[in-house]
């Protein structure tokens, strides 16, 4: 009987397989020694700059400069103009994208590469540029208005933004969705509302949130404009007053990580509830097939559409 003998790549194979436990404890300790630097890369700045803001004299600790921040009537004027043009930078971000990268996955796939080429152009085209050719092409009522500043993050925050909202609709299975929602007799606004916004969830807060987190601490083109943002506000104050500065700064950083972290936990949970499944429509037969998961919650969502428009189990041969 002939010998099984194994190649040396077998052998190593047969190796690794039985120490698989001390290979695993090597994943799990790398990985953990990677998390904890990276954790110190960020928390120790940020220790350092909280730290020197508490620093009194003599080494001793004082709130001065924090409390100061509260009595500084110019630092929350500029931080709510800011808010504020960060809001309605994030609201005309997602109102003119979303449609645009739906329109383009669905009717027109052949323009998808150039409208990726198109919106990279404000990563190339340098901001002094763009701040001069949008302050010519509306009238004096905007230019001298903060709104000029929604208009300009937004074009300059397109490049994060649109990416974040295709990568959704990419995920999707579009035709499936629409298809379903229109054969249940849904109208076109009624299909972009309750059906398509509700799975782009994920996708709608991640571009609101790039486009708000650029929007607040863009300070070139503000300070271009002369406009007094919550980022020319701090550079002001940096200028004679380090140490509020510096808690402003702290301050920012922990209200981003807040907002970061707020935002993972709606996708992770928005991915639990859709990765558990939820039951069909009572009384409606099963569909088969690609999308058939999609197609029940089509259903779910709008019912049974016009009462004269057969459901999509019956189109596919599921109803009688």
């Amino acid at each position: 009987m002939a010998a099984l003998t194994l190649s040396p790549r077998g052998r190593s194979r047969a190796a690794g397989a039985s120490s698989g436990m001390p290979a695993f404890r090597f994943g799990v300790v790398t990985r953990s020694v990677i998390l904890v630097v990276a954790a110190l890369y960020f928390v120790v700045p940020l220790v350092a700059s909280g730290r020197y803001a508490l620093e009194g004299a003599h080494g001793t600790y004082t709130l001065s400069a924090v409390t100061a921040l509260f009595h500084d009537s110019a630092l929350w004027s500029s931080l709510q103009l800011s808010a504020e043009i960060a809001l309605g930078a994030g609201l005309l971000t997602l109102v003119l994208l979303t449609p645009t990268s739906v329109w383009v996955n669905l009717r027109m796939p052949k323009l998808r590469r150039l409208m990726e080429s198109l919106t990279l152009l404000p990563l190339v085209v340098p901001v002094v540029v763009v701040v001069l050719g949008i302050y010519g092409a509306f009238p004096t009522t905007v230019v001298g208005s903060p709104v000029l500043l929604v208009f300009e993050y937004v074009v300059l925050a397109m490049p994060y933004s649109y990416r974040a909202i295709d990568s959704g609709v990419q995920a999707l299975e579009l035709h499936t969705l629409v298809d379903a929602s229109r054969t249940l007799g849904a109208s076109w606004p009624s299909t972009f509302r309750r059906v398509l916004v509700p799975n782009l969830r994920t996708s709608l807060v991640a571009a609101a949130f790039i486009t708000i987190a650029y929007s607040l601490g863009e300070f070139a083109m503000a300070s271009l404009l002369s406009f007094t943002t919550f980022p020319v506000q701090l550079y002001q104050i940096g200028t004679d007053q380090i140490d509020e500065a510096t808690a402003v700064s702290v301050f920012a950083l922990l209200v981003t990580w807040g907002l970061l972290l707020g935002l993972s936990l709606l996708g992770g949970r928005r991915r639990a509830v859709r990765g558990s499944g939820a039951p069909g429509p009572a009384g409606r037969p099963p569909v088969d097939g690609v999308g058939a998961d999609l197609v029940a919650e089509v259903e779910s969502v709008l019912g049974h559409g016009d009462p004269g428009v057969p459901g999509i189990s019956h189109l596919r041969g599921g109803g009688t």
